[in-house]
């Protein structure tokens, strides 16, 4: 019976139907995620032997500002592409190529500029040459090849996976090499350089596509401005949403205590990497080609599909919140122990994000960038108020919860935009958010002894 089950299943994955190849790239998102988490586990455990968690808190830092520059300045061309009619049009390719390396240096510009400022900020003087060093990864950035977002784009993204995965691989030698070396932080930020062009090689040689050349067609510029407009006023509101916590902690509390909190963000947000990988990879793509809206019969299988992604997320976090503190005990040595009811926390967080999953890839799917703003807008200045307010009140732990809490305040409002095309599944929110929420809050309860150690 299992056998005849499971050849239905390969069965299923074959063949170019929309269906065949939703699974496909399920398959391959969830074996990416792990991979790539695997390796970034693997990597952490040696590197807590190498370096102090000072040099994980430093990093964190640099991140904030990092991501900060690329979010701010992000018009959608990652997205556009995916979307597009256009996006298998080699000049609609080579425009978007060309603005990607323009954008690329023009960041790196500004992460130079922003250097002296950092290290004020958060009295590290080692960000004044950290932060423009590390940078030199979103010139890389710029360069990738478009033929990435392409295969995304038509959900095959097997062999892309494959190269994430060897390129995490060839990065966790190089970072061990370089910290047992220098036993610095600079290990990291010379391997995260490196990495970025080695991804950017094997894309270049081992996935099919339009090769890129540099072009201005002021038709593309325009259509990727178009509709980037209101994505680039989305993603301030994305790095709030993101990166505040971040931002905001580092402010408060030590730089020590702060790379422990970056060592529990690595995995503690295992189940939002994962829902959110098939969220891109997957159910993007598949609103963009069966809209909820086509018919009835289109919208119960695009939920079943949702739901699937949600419970497996929920499954995740549930194991855990309960596995969190003892895998930390295991893994990491003493200084480290703080990060195992960091995990906990962030489990019960990723909630929110594993039920709603579905519903973060419809809008923009339908070109909607403006009501993607809306509720990206709403959710970053609750976000971000809540964060001031709890992390003052609460600490860590506010921290850590704060996030998913703005996601649930906001639920009236995506609920609201999102029935504008058919996809509002209430079932699959009520139902996931009682069962996610009853069972980390037992694990929550298991644990309380060291998790009351994370507020003032």
């Amino acid at each position: 019976m299992t056998q005849l089950r499971f050849g239905r299943s390969l069965a299923a994955m074959r063949g170019d139907g929309v269906k065949a190849k939703a699974l496909r790239s399920t398959f391959w998102s969830v074996f990416g995620v792990f991979g790539q988490n695997g390796m970034r586990l693997l990597s952490n455990i040696v590197l807590t032997r190498l370096l102090f968690p000072e040099a994980f808190g430093l990093m964190a830092l640099v991140q904030v500002f990092i991501v900060a520059l690329q979010t701010f300045s992000d018009i959608g061309i990652q997205t556009s592409i995916m979307q597009s009619k256009r996006g298998d049009d080699p000049n609609f390719l080579n425009t978007a190529w060309t603005l990607q390396i323009i954008r690329g240096f023009v960041l790196w510009l500004a992460a130079c500029a922003l250097a002296w400022p950092a290290a004020q900020i958060y009295d590290q003087p080692e960000l004044l040459l950290l932060l423009p060093v590390t940078a030199l990864s979103i010139i890389g950035q710029g360069f990738r090849p478009t033929r990435a977002a392409q295969a995304s784009r038509h959900l095959a993204i097997g062999r892309l996976t494959m190269i994430q995965i060897f390129v995490q691989f060839v990065t966790l030698v190089l970072t061990g090499l370089l910290a047992w070396w220098w036993h610095s932080v600079w290990a990291l930020a010379v391997s995260q350089v490196i990495s970025t062009s080695i991804g950017n090689v094997m894309t270049r040689l081992y996935i099919p596509g339009h090769p890129n050349r540099l072009q201005w067609e002021r038709q593309s510029v325009r259509e990727i401005i178009g509709f980037g407009k209101f994505i680039f006023l989305s993603t301030i509101a994305t790095f709030l949403i993101s990166m505040s916590d971040r931002a905001i902690l580092g402010a408060y509390v030590d730089v020590t205590t702060f790379g422990i909190y970056s060592i529990a963000l690595a995995f503690g947000t295992l189940p939002v990497f994962v829902v959110q990988a098939i969220g891109s990879k997957v159910l993007f793509p598949l609103y963009r080609i069966k809209s909820p809206m086509e018919s009835e019969e289109t919208r119960r299988k695009i939920f079943r599909a949702s739901r699937v992604v949600s419970a497996f997320g929920i499954g995740i976090a549930v194991v855990l919140a309960f596995t969190g503190d003892w895998l930390v005990r295991v893994l990491y040595d003493a200084r480290y122990a703080l990060a195992g009811p960091m995990m906990i926390l962030f489990a019960v967080n990723s909630i929110p994000t594993n039920v709603l999953i579905g519903t973060q890839s419809v809008l923009l799917s339908h070109g909607d960038s403006r009501r993607h703003f809306y509720l990206t807008a709403a959710q970053a200045i609750l976000q971000t108020g809540l964060l001031f307010l709890a992390i003052h009140l609460f600490g860590v732990a506010g921290g850590i919860l704060a996030p998913g809490l703005a996601i649930l305040l906001t639920y009236p409002l995506r609920a609201r935009l999102i029935s504008h095309y058919r996809a509002w599944d209430p079932l699959n929110d009520i139902v996931g958010l009682a069962v996610g929420f009853l069972l980390t809050s037992l694990a929550c309860a298991l644990h309380w002894d060291e998790i009351v150690k994370l507020f003032p």
